[in-house]
């Protein structure tokens, strides 16, 4: 993941969150293609990806409501 800082950060964060989106639906498409354990790891990997972002977006950006 890029490194964060406090001017842009939500932006970043939703590009970064684009991007590990779309390579889990390539992974997972993979991983349908081919059940292996390559893959497996390739989908975990991604999803780990994406809760690192939702962590980093729930720990640093407060959206006024």
């Amino acid at each position: 993941m890029s490194l964060i800082t406090a001017d842009g950060a939500p932006d970043v964060l939703l590009v970064e969150f684009e991007l590990a989106r779309f390579d889990l639906g390539a992974a997972t498409a993979a991983l349908r293609h081919k059940d292996t354990p390559a893959a497996r790891e390739e989908v975990a990997n991604c999803r780990a990806r994406i809760d690192r972002i939702l962590d980093s977006w729930n720990a640093g950006v407060r959206v006024p409501l």
